[in-house]
């Protein structure tokens, strides 16, 4: 090639490179629409989108989607435009809403290399199957994050950390997901570090993740630095107001507690009962409690005490019960009454026991009554070993056994109430030696196993 030649090539490949970056009059763009050039077809639907024309812009949106050949767009612009397609489809824009349509387009821009696609298809695909992942719903994600989808890589990072030995799944994904700058993976990624949870423990890296996510206004990271702040008054005010701007409703709790406390910052009860509304609307339940104690109207203080019993709250449930129960209204105290007995309430376990002895609220039923009595005995509730007591001596609930009732009505006695003591003394007069000796036995048995759970209990308790 001569040098003529060579400079006339340049020449004309300089010319097209500024005249596919010059932006082209609606003429021009339609003109070479028409013949077929992809990204003209892209640009052309864009500005009719603009106008707005959605018809016309959602035909050449689908052309340029859909061309092929030598004056195709490249492969990202149409994935781009099978993915606006999908849009308008779904919105109803230029055609009349389809979403099956909107999902066939979304899945042509995600096989087209369109994350947002695949990450959207994941979510729907998710939602159909209640917040379940299915297999289906996993390869949507998995297309999405192999391109480099934090919020897709965060999903699969969570779903293999609920999978046994997937641990280095989990944290392939977290890594991934954090190097882009995905906050919440930072944070995740942070707390594996610290627990030493599928890597090794490194405090360091822990730190670094934490704060990494902090800086980008992670609530989880910045109440992990509020807990670890310099412990003076003023620098953990200052963390928990931080992690609670965020949106983190720890921190909300922990500054309505402190308002309303007046311990560490000046008493505001009406800063307090702000921070744990902002708790509670962030989903606290301890706050939804906390809100019960501080009204005077009952209807406030019932409607606080049930949002928070309804999300699991076991003393919210047994004061919703002992109002419910003052006001007369036995079957629902009976349920509430039920529930906080199932969550391990020593109270609501006794009295759970009376409502089923004396069939308050629905039928009486001794078994079940013996049953509950025996919970919050063998926790250390002394009406309810004397109630033990009484009822193994009656035969009620379960066979008769002499033995049994001593045992239970001494354990009531030992801290000297009146009614376990006559009644322990009243049977033992009916007892043989041989007898009572077996059921003194029986009682320190079971006082000193009591004692042995009692004390692991406040053990774990103070270890946590």
């Amino acid at each position: 090639m001569t040098h003529r030649a060579l400079w006339l090539a340049l020449a004309a490949s300089m010319l097209a490179a500024c005249a596919s970056t010059t932006p082209r009059t609606d003429t021009e763009l339609s003109q070479a629409a028409k013949q077929g050039d992809g990204r003209a077809q892209y640009e052309l639907a864009k500005r009719l989108a603009s106008q707005p024309d959605y018809p016309n812009a959602m035909h050449w949106m689908q052309q340029a989607a859909e061309q092929s050949g030598p004056l195709a767009a490249d492969q990202q612009i149409r994935a781009n435009a099978a993915w606006q397609v999908g849009d308008w489809y779904q919105a109803g824009l230029g055609e009349p809403k389809n979403p099956a349509l909107a999902t066939q387009w979304w899945q042509r821009s995600a096989r087209l290399g369109n994350t947002n696609a695949s990450y959207r298809l994941g979510l729907m695909c998710q939602e159909q199957h209640q917040g379940k992942l299915a297999s289906d719903c996993l390869d949507w994600f998995e297309l999405a994050a192999k391109q480099d989808h934090a919020d897709a890589q965060l999903v699969l990072a969570r779903w293999y950390s609920k999978q046994p030995g997937a641990d280095t799944d989990a944290v392939k994904w977290l890594e991934r997901a954090a190097e882009l700058g995905n906050r919440d993976a930072q944070y995740l990624l942070g707390e594996r570090y610290a627990k030493g949870q599928g890597v090794v423990k490194r405090p360091d890296l822990a730190q670094r993740w934490n704060d990494k996510a902090a800086a980008q206004q992670q609530p989880d990271a910045l109440l992990q630095q509020a807990k670890h702040a310099t412990p003076t008054p003023t620098n953990a005010l200052a963390a928990y107001q931080r992690a609670a701007t965020a949106g983190s409703a720890e921190a909300e709790l922990w500054l309505g507690m402190a308002y309303l406390a007046g311990e560490k910052v000046p008493a505001d009860p009406a800063l307090g009962r702000y921070w744990l509304e902002l708790a509670a609307g962030h989903g606290s339940h301890e706050a939804e409690y906390q809100l019960s104690l501080q009204q005077v109207d009952q209807e406030q203080q019932i409607r606080w005490l049930e949002k928070a019993a309804d999300g699991g709250i076991t003393q919210a449930l047994f004061e919703l019960a002992e109002l419910q129960h003052k006001q007369g209204e036995l079957e629902q105290a009976r349920a509430s009454y039920a529930k906080a007995a199932q969550q391990g309430h020593i109270l609501a376990q006794y009295t759970y026991g009376e409502m089923l002895r004396l069939g308050q609220g629905g039928k009486e039923d001794y078994a079940q009554a013996l049953k509950q009595y025996r919970l919050a005995a063998q926790q250390g509730d002394r009406m309810a070993q004397y109630r033990m007591g009484t009822l193994r001596e009656e035969g009620l609930g379960a066979p008769r056994n002499r033995v049994h009732a001593y045992a239970w009505l001494s354990l009531a006695a030992t801290e000297g109430m009146p009614e376990a003591v006559q009644a322990r003394d009243e049977l033992e007069a009916t007892m043989t030696k041989p007898e009572v000796k077996q059921a003194q036995k029986l009682s320190e048995h079971w006082f000193g196993k009591m004692h042995a759970s009692l004390v692991t209990s406040l053990d774990i308790r103070f270890t946590q």
